[in-house]
């Protein structure tokens, strides 16, 4: 899993998601200022993150997004999973010398080893709850600005 924006952008619109100030926007625009990035960005991950049940829309289709499940119930594995479900630690070197004896194994050898290495990621992330972030967030800020194991209308 090569260290992933998607990843880290995703957690972040969960965090604003999870706020304690209810009276915030919650539009594409208003989460994009935030992570600093562009609307449509926000709103292809939020998809992603809609379409795996992590977060679900309090009414019609433009109405504000909340958590779709308990924090606790909500792993960092499944937030990678939602927004990119293919990526790796270690990407392989397609671009090797096939003609080269030492090329032609490399890449099958150290295949093997990368995914124990990501199973064992997978493994870690998935004993993080998004619980634990939120808690972590409110601590460091040192009030509360993210609700942690709210839901709403589940």
């Amino acid at each position: 899993m090569k260290p992933s924006l998607k990843l880290t952008n995703a957690i972040h619109i969960l965090i604003y998601i999870a706020r304690a100030d209810k009276q915030s926007s919650y539009s594409s625009k208003s989460i994009a200022d935030s992570v600093n990035t562009n609307p449509s960005r926000i709103r292809a991950l939020m998809s992603d993150l809609q379409n795996a049940d992590i977060i679900k829309r309090e009414g019609d289709h433009f109405s504000r997004p909340i958590l779709a499940k308990p924090a606790s119930e909500i792993t960092m594995a499944d937030v990678l999973m939602a927004v990119d479900p293919s990526s790796a630690t270690f990407p392989l070197d397609n671009k090797v010398n096939e003609e080269c004896p030492i090329a032609q194994h490399v890449n099958p050898v150290l295949s093997s080893y990368y995914d124990l290495i990501d199973q064992s990621l997978i493994k870690k992330m998935s004993s993080i709850a998004f619980s634990d972030i939120l808690k972590d967030v409110n601590e460091r800020a040192g009030e509360l600005l993210c609700h942690v194991d709210e839901v709403e209308n589940a």
